[in-house]
């Protein structure tokens, strides 16, 4: 016999999937409750069972791009490395930066869903404990990671870590200039040597 939570879990990932491709087209204004259930093929009355309200529905959808950035970085299986480690050090760092640049095309559409919340959240107040939350979170997952490869001034190199990430996620969602050279990544990668060193 099927198992009825499979059954709500796949309608509930639709439903937020459609509401990702919504806001990737037009921004967070776009993904209405009527909206998201003609893009995800559920009924409305569904969409509205499992999430109740327009703003429960955004927050749940900034709540799993949060969790498949988790999901990524996999923060249980982060652990102390040896001060001599170098690569290991830095391979942990790099863990912690691939979980919000990621290379699949999915990731993408990720970044930009997250700006645009965070930029809704400006104006749009019932947007910002989200906002500031997942703001939160990225620092720990950040200091955490500093701290488990040994890295100094771990509270400066926090805000200076999440400030590079920030800065290199809105610059692959809202491009302004950059000529891609050198790609993020690689710029990550020398952030992480010069702190790391070997």
């Amino acid at each position: 016999m099927p198992n009825s939570t499979d059954g709500r879990d796949t309608a509930r990932l639709r439903i937020l999937d459609a509401v990702f491709r919504l806001v990737e087209r037009n921004g967070v204004a776009e993904a209405s409750l009527r909206k998201v259930a003609a893009e995800s093929g559920i009924n409305i009355g569904s969409v509205r069972h499992y999430f109740g309200s327009h703003e429960a529905l955004m927050a749940a959808a900034a709540t799993e791009i949060g969790a498949r950035m988790d999901r990524r970085a996999d923060p249980a299986s982060m652990r102390p490395v040896r001060p001599g480690d170098t690569a290991g050090r830095r391979a942990l760092l790099q863990q912690v930066a691939d979980s919000v640049l990621p290379a699949e095309p999915e990731g993408g559409t990720e970044l930009l869903v997250l700006g645009e919340f965070v930029a809704a959240a400006r104006i749009r107040p019932e947007f910002r404990p989200l906002a500031e939350r997942m703001g939160r979170d990225l620092r720990a997952l950040v200091r955490d990671a500093l701290r488990l490869a040994g890295v100094p001034d771990t509270e400066v190199q926090t805000e200076h870590f999440v400030g590079l990430l920030i800065g290199l996620s809105f610059e692959l969602v809202y491009p302004h200039g950059s000529t891609g050279s050198p790609a993020p990544r690689d710029v990550v990668r020398h952030h992480i040597a010069a702190l790391v060193p070997g």
